[in-house]
């Protein structure tokens, strides 16, 4: 062998070794890059969170205080305290209506201007008819513009420097208040009026205030993210306040996305601090008053019941409910509430039908169990389903048939058809139910379709079922109620949907407005307690026959809302909001309807201003007239009518009676200077409290039935898994010494 021979064996012999030492090192070394790859993955998955739902700001919550909200300054890691929110609501309740005062304050404890915006919560019957903005001793009365004029107007104003305040309705129990231009150490309060129709059934009186907000599943493609070329929808806004951006299918997501912090433990003050007080007046003995959810201090002086917070305020992370019975025999049947305004008649109906006589074996039925299990439903709500779908299988028959159908991201259906109800179907259930966790996005319009949809083609001797209901177990924790609506008025044929709320702050209006398309009733179960109580009670009106066919006949034309009367199931009433005109009610109003198969009718008599119940009007009738005749005009546009006839129509009304609505806004703006000229007040979203029970939420992740984190697992995975293959797919050298070595 040469030289240059032997010079080339020696750096091939010695490349080839260090290759192989390069290769031992890379597979020796490999775990470890492994888990530090993950811990960085980790980190930055956690930092993703936090931007997003935190509008892009880090929220600085190991430095958290009482309940403040913190900003970041332009240096990095520094932070400043920002707007606190103070609420207070008073309840005036006389008969079936409820006149409620709601003020929101908004102190800046920074050094700069701010504007505050606030997501916030509002019963799904409430009609907004008063706004007030007060400024230290200054006091400005709100006015309601058609939406798009009232937010030139407070731009406007914005720009300007000046104070003002933008109340908008983003769902019919949901509401956005901006407050612009709060200088340094300013407090601005706004104070709203409205007006409540008082909840009864099975003999109990009942208000709900919601006090926060579940956060809503976005389903779609996000707006940033269409494909080339498509247009994004006509509503979507890009104000970016709360958690998510617009989607294809849910425009508005941003403003009904607001940020949640967890609530602070008991030795700290309030996040969000909530005082309330109530005057009760019913004009009738009552047997019981409670709040299932808070402790009250209750006084009683000549039949008014004056009621307070025992602990004088409360944190607003769950629902407020107020419950009372009056005694025994002293619930009315029947009711007319009336109210003039301007020269114009108006009432609210209430007829109680008679509880029909119990079935002794009601006839087989079809009973399909629908239960979210999202990442909405983690914490208490998920235990509260399993129970409530456990104690509903225990009241089936075993000559009924189930199915139970499971839905997140995607949906799961226990058997393939309905099957009987026998034990050990029911304990095939049991099982199935004791499984289920919460985790996942809430597709809930395919688990929809599913449940409502004709059952497939079986065997041709198995007898079909005349009577088919569907439970819906659920938060109702999402952003396109409409097109769910819409698809449950297209698909409900005979089927009823009955909807069961789950937790501590559920979306009502989805809830009712579900019930109500589904021509079903709606429950809400508040704590684990109340389980079974309420699932016992549904059993018992799905078990008992409904009134249907109301009808009512009226002595002189009227316009009643709604057009067409729903069936009633068992203690509920029939409601109806009435204008008169310009005449005032006198005569007979006759309801009739059909109750367990048998013919039933009922007779009003009504002399000038005489009322049924009480003397003299009832202050706020009008108003729930209007906000009536609001709600059915927008269900004219769910079932197919064009949105520019339904539109015009709601701004008519909203405008006449001063209400807020989809159409119409509430602004008020000051008239002085409160930021120099040149200077930008910052927007600040301000936080609402997390649901009481519910498990922190994730939203930066994809809205796929694979999440964020498992998709980087797998792909670390498969990584691990190709280098492994590629090092072990390595030709073996053998190496023999050579020549000379």
């Amino acid at each position: 062998m040469n030289n240059h021979q032997h010079i080339y064996h020696l750096l091939t012999r010695d490349a080839g070794r260090l290759g192989g030492l390069q290769l031992w090192l890379l597979f020796r070394a490999l775990p470890a890059l492994l888990a530090a790859t993950l811990v960085l993955l980790l980190l930055w998955s956690v930092d993703g969170r936090a931007a997003v739902s935190t509008g892009g700001e880090e929220p600085g919550l190991d430095s958290l205080g009482s309940g403040q909200m913190l900003l970041q300054d332009e240096t990095p890691g520094h932070y400043t305290p920002a707007l606190l929110q103070y609420s207070k609501v008073h309840f005036d309740i006389s008969g079936m209506i409820a006149t409620v005062e709601l003020e929101q304050s908004f102190r800046n404890d920074t050094g700069r201007a701010l504007e505050g915006v606030y997501a916030f919560p509002l019963p799904d019957t409430a009609a907004v008819r008063y706004m007030e903005m007060v400024v230290g001793q200054r006091r400005i009365v709100g006015k309601v513009r058609e939406r798009a004029q009232a937010r030139e107007i407070y731009s406007a104003a914005r720009a300007a420097g000046k104070k003002a305040s933008l109340v908008e309705q983003q769902r019919p129990n949901l509401f956005t208040n901006r407050v612009a231009n709060i200088g340094a150490g300013e407090t601005v309060t706004v104070r709203l009026e409205y007006v409540q129709q008082i909840a009864f059934a099975g003999g109990e009186f009942s208000l709900r205030f919601p006090t926060t907000l579940t956060p809503r599943y976005m389903p779609g493609v996000a707006v940033g993210k269409l494909p080339q070329g498509v247009e994004p929808p006509p509503l979507a806004v890009h104000t970016y306040q709360g958690w998510a951006e617009p989607t294809d299918q849910v425009p508005d997501a941003d403003a009904i996305s607001p940020l949640q912090f967890p609530q602070e433990g008991d030795e700290r003050a309030p996040l969000n601090p909530l005082e309330v007080s109530i005057r009760l007046d019913m004009g009738m003995p009552l047997a019981r008053v409670e709040a299932p959810y808070h402790d009250i201090a209750l006084a009683r002086r000549a039949g008014v019941y004056s009621i307070n917070l025992a602990s004088g305020v409360t944190e607003m992370d769950r629902d407020f409910v107020l419950t009372w019975r009056p005694v025994s025999g002293a619930t009315p049947s029947a009711a007319l509430f009336t109210e003039a305004v301007d020269g114009e008649y108006f009432g609210l109906l209430m007829v109680l039908p008679p509880a029909p006589e119990r079935v002794a074996s009601p006839p087989p039925r079809e009973i399909i169990f629908v239960v979210d299990t999202s990442g909405s439903m983690g914490g208490v709500a998920i235990a509260q389903a399993r129970d409530s779908l456990s104690r509903a299988l225990g009241e089936l028959r075993p000559e009924d048939r189930f199915n139970i159908i499971e839905f997140n991201s995607i949906h799961r259906v226990l058997y393939r058809r309905p099957m009987p109800a026998t034990a050990h179907h029911v304990q095939q259930a049991r099982e199935f139910v004791r499984l289920l966790q919460a985790g996942g996005g809430t597709e809930m319009l395919p688990a929809l379709r599913a449940a409502l949809d004709p059952p497939p083609d079986g065997d041709a001797f198995v007898e079909q079922l005349s009577l088919r209901q569907v439970i819906f177990i659920t938060d109702g924790a999402v952003g396109n109620e409409l097109a769910l609506f819409q698809e449950i008025s297209a698909r409900l044929g005979d089927t009823r949907l009955f909807t069961v709320g789950i937790g501590s702050a559920p979306n009502s209006w989805f809830m009712r407005e579900a019930a109500r398309f589904g021509r079903g009733s709606h429950t809400h179960i508040g704590t684990l307690e109340e389980v079974g109580d309420k699932m016992a009670a549904l059993f018992e009106q799905l078990s008992r026959p409904a009134a249907v066919d109301l009808a009512v006949s009226w002595p002189l034309p009227v316009e009643a809302w709604p057009e067409r009367l729903p069936d009633l199931y068992l203690g509920e009433p029939l409601l109806v909001a009435v204008s008169f005109g310009a005449s005032a009610p006198v005569g007979e109003v006759r309801v009739s309807g059909d109750t367990g198969g048998k013919a039933w009718s009922q007779v009003i008599v009504l002399s000038a201003g005489a009322d049924p119940l009480r003397d003299g009007p009832h202050k706020g009738v009008a108003t729930l007239w209007a906000r009536q005749k609001i709600s059915g005009l927008l269900d004219q546009k769910i079932l197919g009518r064009g949105e520019e006839a339904v539109r015009a129509q709601v701004l008519s009304v909203a405008l006449r009676h001063q209400l807020l609505s989809p159409y119409t806004s509430f602004v008020a703006v000051e008239e002085l200077v409160s930021v120099p000229p040149g200077e930008r007040a910052d927007t600040v979203p301000v936080p609402n409290t997390r649901p009481r029970g519910q498990a922190p939420q994730t939203f930066a992740y994809p809205r796929t039935a694979t999440t964020g984190p498992a998709r980087a697992w797998i792909g670390l995975l498969l990584l691990f898994t190709a280098t492994l293959v590629w090092v072990l797919r390595q030709p073996e050298v053998d190496r023999v010494p050579g020549a000379g070595e």
